[in-house]
């Protein structure tokens, strides 16, 4: 059991340290200041990719201990920033202990926070006095103890000043409600969608975080970014708060599906694909409808049980599409001769197709900007033959359905 609660432990700190990392960025964060995890640190301020000050994140299950003077976490952290060669150096990066533990009155670790209390020199002096106290045989703190005491007295002085410690901060229970409580102007009025908003704002941080670290093993992919910054957190916020008001609609990641994904199987057969046969489109032409359809509808159904959409929004939405649609629909039939060919007709319904899903789409909301749902709508009326692109759509529906129903 001990290896399992160990290994829970950790997994919980991998996943403090991600979750953290978002909550400093809404904390702590401003113009010009970006935020990276596992690049010079458990998690850093960098400007250029330089590190202007370097955390040690330190996450207690039950939210205490850990910054006692003869602490091994304590000293853990003082030994990974005196690795860093740069112990001595009065310009190096700021460095901050964030725990989820508490420091006690009169700690080094007290005396480190940032209060009028603070005393750098004496915080020194009490990590001095904890070696010479000690007993521990850890080979850890040992190494810790060696490497702090090889630096000399004004040295140790100079690296001590460096660091800040932030005590009692949430822990991994508590910071997403942390994070609420900093973005609470911009989740919506309804309470009923503060929770899909905030899992669409964690959702864009894990895609970030998985970018982070994996920057760490191709740096030269310049597709991944090896930090956020505060105007990348402050345009998803701005993103999503529009999506959530009643001007815009929030997009649904998990419907984002490629186009040979298995989830769209069994769609190659429905009306709305036959209706883009019937005026001959290319393959790809019909994988890219089947996608948008797939989005469209369930984006819709999701919309109008989150109650983000309203029954009457839909109608008034795809009365709208069928007009516009209609006057291109008589447009070709006018510049169709009586004497058309079957391959004429197919080609004059391309250039509808056309001319409709790639035209400025008309937006159901004036900030809506999914347009996979202007062109997946119309697929979606089509399904339902109330529009078309063959000029004897309706007629061609009809004989499919009744050859279906022949067949079966």
């Amino acid at each position: 059991m001990t290896g399992t609660h160990s290994a829970t432990g950790s997994a919980l700190g991998y996943q403090y340290q991600a979750d953290y990392c978002l909550y400093a960025l809404l904390k702590d964060g401003g113009p010009g200041r970006s935020v990276s995890l596992e690049l010079h640190d458990d998690v850093a301020w960098d400007r250029e990719g330089t590190a202007e000050e370097k955390l040690q994140i330190k996450h207690a299950i039950h939210g205490k201990g850990g910054l006692g003077d003869m602490s091994r976490e304590m000293w853990k952290t003082i030994k990974a920033w005196l690795d860093d060669g740069q112990a001595d150096n009065s310009d190096g990066p700021a460095l901050k202990l964030v725990s989820t533990g508490t420091a006690q009155e009169g700690s080094a670790a007290y005396l480190l926070k940032d209060l009028d209390t603070r005393d750098a020199a004496a915080a020194a002096s009490k990590l001095r006095t904890a070696i010479d106290q000690s007993k521990t045989k850890d080979v850890a703190m040992l190494a810790a103890f060696d490497a702090f005491s090889k630096l000399g007295t004004a040295a140790q002085n100079t690296f001590v000043s460096r660091i800040t410690v932030v005590d009692a901060e949430p822990t991994v229970a508590d910071v997403a409600a942390a994070v609420k409580e900093r973005i609470w102007t911009h989740l919506p009025a309804e309470q009923s969608k503060h929770d899909l908003f905030l899992e669409q704002l964690w959702g864009w941080w894990r895609g970030r975080v998985v970018e982070m670290l994996t920057f760490r093993y191709f740096p030269q992919d310049d597709t991944l970014r090896q930090s956020v910054n505060s105007a990348d957190l402050t345009s998803k916020l701005i993103q999503l708060t529009v999506a959530f008001s009643d001007q815009g609609l929030p997009e649904f990641p998990e419907f984002d599906v490629a186009d040979d994904d298995e989830i769209l199987s069994g769609l190659g057969r429905e009306v709305f694909v036959h209706q883009l046969s019937f005026v001959r489109t290319h393959d790809r032409v019909v994988r890219r409808a089947i996608v948008d359809y797939y989005r469209a509808t369930h984006s819709e159904v999701k919309w109008l049980e989150r109650d983000f959409l309203r029954g009457d929004d839909i109608q008034r939405y795809e009365r709208k599409l069928r007009e516009a649609w209609d006057v291109l629909f008589g447009l070709m039939l006018s510049g169709l001769p009586a004497s058309a060919s079957e391959h004429d007709e197919a080609e004059a319904g391309r250039k509808l197709l056309q001319d409709v899903l790639t035209k400025q789409p008309i937006r159901i909301r004036d900030h809506v900007d999914q347009d996979f749902y202007y062109r997946g709508k119309h697929h979606m009326m089509a399904q339902g033959s109330d529009l078309g692109w063959h000029p004897n759509f309706k007629t061609k529906v009809e004989e499919l359905l009744m050859g279906s129903m022949t067949t079966a």
